[in-house]
Parts: structure tokens; C-alpha cells; sequence
């Protein structure tokens, strides 16, 4: 007895072809074989698309979670170039305006502008009130508070240099 393929789609034609198929017995017979013949067929092609359906389904995931880490590496990418440009224009308003580095690494700002401004700023906290165009800063003594001779480690050796300095003087 041959049976029509189990993985096809019934067709309106064959579904409904005799209206009253369970009224005669043998009919009743055939249809529950045709619909138990079918159902056998349908579960085999599903037991056969299951492993392929889990496999797609362990691909996707894969390749979800590979494209993830991809746009994590980007982001983390983008953060460190948006940190090296910040760093750079810094590093430039600095050496523009004769900052050391340590009073480059204090200037706020996110674009050139505010670093500019934030260093213009800067300069004239640096500058003495009293200090007009024009007047030089004044720069500390090295030698103010000493005779400006290093003192001797070994003390006969300092009492000899003060000796030698109250009978010279």
C-alpha cells in the first residue's frame, strides 16, 4: 500500500475530500493508516531536523557571543583613542603655552578651547600681583642664609673653618 509523503503539506483536495470519511468503516480504516503513516513520516523528519536545529541554534549563540567581544574589543578601542587624542591636544596647549608636564596633567577641560582657556587661567594664578608688564620676576638667592661655603662633616673640621673665619674677617 503506498502512502503519500509524509513531509508534504495536505492540499485542500485531499483534507475534506469525502466529507463523511468515518461513516464507512474501511474508509475510517484508511484515513487513520494515511494520518498515522503521515504522523510517523512528519516525527522521523523532525527527529532528523532536531540535531540541525540545536546545532544552528549552538552557531548563533557562537557567533552572538564572538560578535559581542568583537564590539567590546571596538568600544574599549575607541575609549583609548578618544583618551590618546585628549591627551595630545593637552599635551600641545601645554607645550603651546610653556607648561611643564606636571602643570599639563592639572589643566581641565575637553576641548582645545577649554584646555586653552584652563591654561590661560592657569599662567595668571602663576603670575605675582605685584608683577606689571614688563618687571622681571624676581628669582630666590641660591646662596641667601649661608656663607655660601658647605659646611665641613667632621666637627674639627667645621671649628677650624670658624676659627679660620673670625681671625680672617
Amino acid at each position: 500500500m503506498s502512502h503519500p509523503d509524509p513531509t508534504a503539506v495536505p492540499d485542500e483536495t485531499s483534507v475534506g475530500a469525502d466529507p463523511h470519511p468515518w461513516e464507512d468503516p474501511a474508509a475510517a480504516r484508511a484515513e487513520i493508516e494515511r494520518l498515522t503513516a503521515e504522523l510517523a513520516g512528519r516525527a522521523a523528519r523532525l527527529a532528523e531536523l532536531e540535531p540541525a536545529a540545536a546545532e544552528l541554534q549552538q552557531l548563533q549563540e557562537a557567533g552572538k557571543s564572538e560578535s559581542q567581544r568583537l564590539t567590546e574589543r571596538a568600544e574599549a578601542a575607541e575609549r583609548l583613542a578618544d583618551q590618546a587624542r585628549a591627551e595630545l591636544v593637552r599635551a600641545q596647549v601645554a607645550h603651546a603655552k610653556g607648561l611643564t608636564p606636571g602643570q599639563a596633567a592639572r589643566l581641565i577641560g575637553t576641548t582645545r578651547e577649554e584646555l586653552e582657556a584652563d591654561a590661560d587661567a592657569f599662567l595668571s594664578d602663576l603670575a605675582p600681583a605685584d608683577a606689571g608688564p614688563g618687571r622681571p620676576l624676581m628669582q630666590p638667592d641660591p646662596t641667601q642664609g649661608s656663607s655660601g661655603q658647605r659646611a665641613a662633616a667632621d666637627p674639627a673640621q667645621m671649628f677650624a673653618g670658624i676659627l679660620h673665619n673670625s681671625l680672617h674677617h
